[in-house]
């Protein structure tokens, strides 16, 4: 009784709240960790910042945390690997990306991702091993969230998304205000310009092939680790559109011209 007592005084009380707090927190800090982004190989001049501030040049197999920045140069790429998310990214020339978020967090017997990148300038193309929820990959860029769950796909700086396998989910404000929510699936594009969901044009998969392909082979160095479980929905050929009908344009778009299903890329 006398030990209760004790407790429950307030001199008791604030060295117990205290030690409570603390296990809480170095529970909470041991759950939740931070990923890592792994450059796979580089062609050209990449550089990287992890302050804002000062920038080096990138070489392969260096591994960057969240903060970081990747800049590719004039005709220059990066092959990236993400291995706790299973993510394969070709960083195209004259592109800028950020690692917003790399988190990771053991629920049980499987592992909750929760990525963010910034795509400040340029593009990336990406393959994306199935996640499961509540994990959550997204890319963003200038007026456009793209969340990626399983899939092969591209995003522009400029807002354009293609996919080329799975399906992506996209947020749209255009500068005019009006905004658009719209799932792109495997053989379509999202065009800011227009608004609108359409078939994928032969000159934007000719425009994408190498990249693709540069993916690709990554993937397969990861020894299944990343990239799409299953094959590509509707395969890339430079030489005819993908046979995939594409959804009905939402009943709110964001502006007019540019109806092309070339994603609006910046390429």
């Amino acid at each position: 009784m006398n030990r209760l007592s004790h407790l429950l005084s307030p001199r008791g009380i604030c060295p117990t709240i205290g030690i409570l707090a603390a296990i809480g927190l170095s529970t909470a800090s041991a759950e939740i960790q931070s990923g890592e982004l792994r450059i796979n190989s580089i062609q050209g001049t990449v550089t990287c910042s992890t302050d804002h501030s000062a920038w080096f040049k990138a070489k392969p197999d260096l591994v960057l945390h969240s903060g970081a920045i990747l800049k590719t140069g004039s005709g220059s790429c990066a092959d990236l690997v993400l291995d706790y998310s299973g993510t394969v990214l070709h960083m195209a020339p004259d592109s800028l990306l950020e690692l917003a978020r790399l988190d990771k967090e053991m629920a049980g017997e499987n592992v909750v991702i929760d990525t963010s990148l910034n795509l400040k300038s340029g593009s990336i193309v990406g393959s994306q091993r199935k996640l499961a929820k509540p994990s959550k990959f997204e890319i963003t860029a200038p007026g456009v969230v793209a969340t990626i769950r399983g899939t092969e796909y591209a995003v522009c700086a400029a807002g354009g998304v293609t996919c080329f396998s799975g399906a992506v989910s996209i947020n749209y404000n255009s500068p005019n205000g009006s905004s658009v929510a719209a799932q792109v699936p495997a053989g379509c594009s999202f065009n800011p310009d227009s608004g609108k969901v359409l078939a994928t044009t032969p000159a934007c998969l000719t425009s994408y092939s190498h990249d693709i392909d540069a993916v690709r082979e990554c993937a397969q160095q990861c020894k299944g680790a990343c990239g799409p479980i299953e094959e590509p929905t509707c395969p890339i050929s430079p030489h005819k559109p993908p046979p995939c009908k594409p959804p009905p344009p939402p009943p709110h778009h964001a502006g007019h011209g540019g109806d092309d299903g070339h994603g609006g890329n910046d390429r």
